[in-house]
């Protein structure tokens, strides 16, 4: 019998294995919707350093910051920005005052089962 490899079904050519280490898909499985939604979310998170007006430096969120800079560009007079922003402000705007009105709740009968136990407790001032 001859010293040659056998080739054929299950058993390709040696020249076009794959090499030892070698992946057969190098660039990987495509990214799902909800890791690259969630990859911007992370960046949206990362805090920035912004200029107040009076040279101040503060640290925003990244999305603080977009919709900081998106409010100043429409009210420079770009019509578009303007009316995203407002349309932003109306969308998170309940949400927000729901979950501050939450926490007053909480506090309030944090408040109120303190006075039940007789631990004297200041009136919020308003």
């Amino acid at each position: 019998m001859t010293d040659e490899k056998k080739v054929g079904f299950g058993s390709p050519p040696e020249t076009s294995r794959w090499k030892k280490g070698q992946s057969g898909n190098p660039k990987g499985r495509p990214k799902s919707k909800s890791e690259i939604v969630q990859d911007a979310a992370n960046i949206l998170n990362q805090p920035i350093d912004a200029r107040t007006p009076d040279g101040k430096t503060v640290k925003l969120d990244g999305i603080e910051a977009g919709y900081l800079a998106l409010c100043k560009k429409g009210l420079k007079g770009h019509k578009a920005s303007l009316l995203e922003a407002i349309r932003i402000m109306l969308e998170v705007g309940p949400a927000v005052q729901a979950e501050a009105e939450c926490e007053r709740t909480k506090r309030q009968q944090v408040l109120d089962a303190l006075r039940k136990m007789g631990v004297k407790v200041p009136k919020p001032s308003q």
